[in-house]
């Protein structure tokens, strides 16, 4: 069973700014275990998974090793907002500005330059 990550709302307010996503995962248990007998000794437990449901005295506590959620290492992984969408006016004002942004480039254009004989010059060598 996964660890269920815990996500926030960052601060800040106003239209148009996103807020970021604050995420939250608990991993692994640093808790020693030895520390009364002057060691050092983990218990292997490699993930958070909470014992009950959220908002109860059993999500602090893990179902693996036990221990308080305090004990598991904690990751803070902050989600940028994703960027806000072009406005409408904006973009249709633009489109009429310049409607040919959209189109590909036109091919370049290819010139033939072709020498036509001169008629005296053809005469010459048909008569030889």
């Amino acid at each position: 069973m996964a660890a269920q990550p815990r996500v926030g709302r960052g601060r800040g307010r106003g239209r148009g700014r996103g807020i970021p996503v604050v995420l939250v995962v608990y991993t692994a248990c640093m808790r020693n275990h030895a520390a009364t007998l002057g060691g050092y000794a983990l218990d292997g437990c490699g993930e958070f998974i909470p014992t009950g449901s959220a908002g109860t005295p059993g999500e602090l506590l893990c179902a693996a090793c036990n221990c308080h959620r305090n004990f598991h290492q904690r990751l803070v992984m902050e989600i940028p907002p994703p960027p806000p969408p072009p406005r409408r006016r904006a973009a249709r004002a633009a489109l009429r500005a310049n409607p040919a942004a959209d189109l590909p480039p036109p091919e370049p254009a290819v010139e033939m330059n072709y020498q036509l004989p001169s008629p005296a010059s053809s005469e010459s060598s048909s008569e030889s």
